[in-house]
């Protein structure tokens, strides 16, 4: 049986006003929130010549303009809506044409509602253009959209970077819904913050990881690991460090000495063994660069010629929900077949030997048998890659 999307992401708005004004508008935060999740090639030929391959998250992305005044009015989703999805995520961009809106602001109540009834399995994200205007909004609406906690655009920095940072925040709570089902096997446990450790090399990376650091610190609603900072003294540094490339997304800061560093190579190991997410942020400046003997084939990368971190997050959000994505489709096509769970192995992105060997290691931990199945996302494995490894 094929199971459900795994995550929706429905981003809704009032249609009166959604294109008017100067950037950002309505439309503009719609655009953003979409490019984040769908993803899109910026390299012409690789557009023209039909060579697209998959960016996105997975996801399945719906964007609604509501109003009640046209000759086919647009109303909220439903509560059926909701059960498209595994997981879905409701996006209200608040504005006073909506406020003014009878029909729709009761179609919100009914939705707000539903998702609160959903233990967890359905969330909302409510961004007003102002204070002014979610303080209008929660004096028209009811219970069920009171009891939710709304957030400014005005707070998200300057107006250039706001649908950016709407981006990042859309991302972050959707990885919130799937880890809070993946992590504990339940919706009803609040997951933690995503958090990402900075890992650069000293002696030439210093600048961008204080710089990247900076950029997190903008964004509450994430965290990082920085070594000087969550290494106290007295505390065994290798076990802090392990324990810290587990419980994060591994941001590597490749300047031109990385691969050279005991240290930052044992990090990108760590992360292969334990399976964690990892994004390579290639800030290399030679044109020539050595050999490397770290896995990085299967991760994703990002460049910053312009310098901007935005982009960094941007990135390491979207795989991060990537691999939610997999896994929550992997675990739901095992939850009701205990044999089938116990021979696969699921692993967030294509193997390197290290994970490769890692995945073995734990599948006859748990006493898989001799025809068990390593799961991953494309690109697949050459054909004799398995072979080469003995497996």
């Amino acid at each position: 049986m094929v199971p459900p999307d795994a995550l929706q992401v429905l981003a809704l708005a009032h249609a009166r006003g959604a294109q008017d004004g100067d950037y950002p508008r309505i439309k503009d935060y719609f655009e953003e929130v979409r490019t984040a999740f769908v993803g899109s090639d910026s390299n012409y030929l690789v557009r023209e010549l039909g060579l697209l391959d998959e960016k996105g998250t997975g996801a399945a992305i719906r964007l609604f303009y509501l109003s009640s005044e046209r000759q086919a009015p647009v109303h909220p989703p439903s509560e059926h809506d909701l059960a498209l999805a595994l997981h879905t995520l409701v996006v209200i961009f608040v504005t006073g044409a909506l406020i003014q809106d009878d029909a729709c602001m009761q179609g919100l109540e009914s939705l707000a509602a539903s998702v609160a009834a959903s233990s967890g399995r359905h969330g909302i994200l409510l961004l007003g253009t102002s204070e002014e205007v979610l303080r209008d909004f929660r004096h028209a609406a009811g219970e069920a959209i009171n009891a939710l906690q709304g957030r400014s655009l005005e707070q998200l920095g300057e107006y250039a970077v706001r649908p950016a940072y709407v981006a990042i925040l859309t991302l972050y709570k959707a990885h919130q819904l799937l880890l809070g089902a993946t992590a504990v096997g339940k919706s009803d446990t609040r997951a933690p913050r995503a958090r990402f450790f900075v890992s650069h090399a000293k002696l030439d990376g210093l600048p961008l990881a204080y710089s990247l650091c900076h950029a997190i610190q903008r964004m509450p609603w994430l965290e990082y690991f920085y070594d000087a900072e969550d290494i106290q003294p007295g505390e065994d540094f290798r076990k802090v460090l392990e324990e810290g490339v587990i419980e994060s997304m591994l941001l590597v800061l490749r300047t031109d000495i990385y691969d050279l560093r005991f240290w930052c190579r044992q990090e990108v190991m760590w992360a292969e063994m334990y399976d964690r997410p990892v994004l390579l942020v290639d800030a290399r400046t030679e044109l020539s660069n050595r050999p490397t003997v770290l896995g990085f084939t299967g991760i994703p990368g990002v460049r910053i010629p312009d310098g901007n971190l935005v982009r960094v997050l941007l990135e390491g959000l979207r795989e991060w929900v990537r691999i939610g994505v997999a896994r929550r489709r992997f675990r739901e096509i095992v939850r009701d077949d205990p044999k089938l769970d116990q021979r696969t192995e699921f692993l967030c992105r294509t193997p390197s030997a290290t994970a490769l060997l890692a995945a073995r290691a734990r599948l006859l931990a748990k006493g898989a048998p001799p025809d068990a199945v390593l799961v991953h996302a494309e690109p697949a494995l050459e054909s004799n890659y398995l072979e080469a490894l003995g497996m």
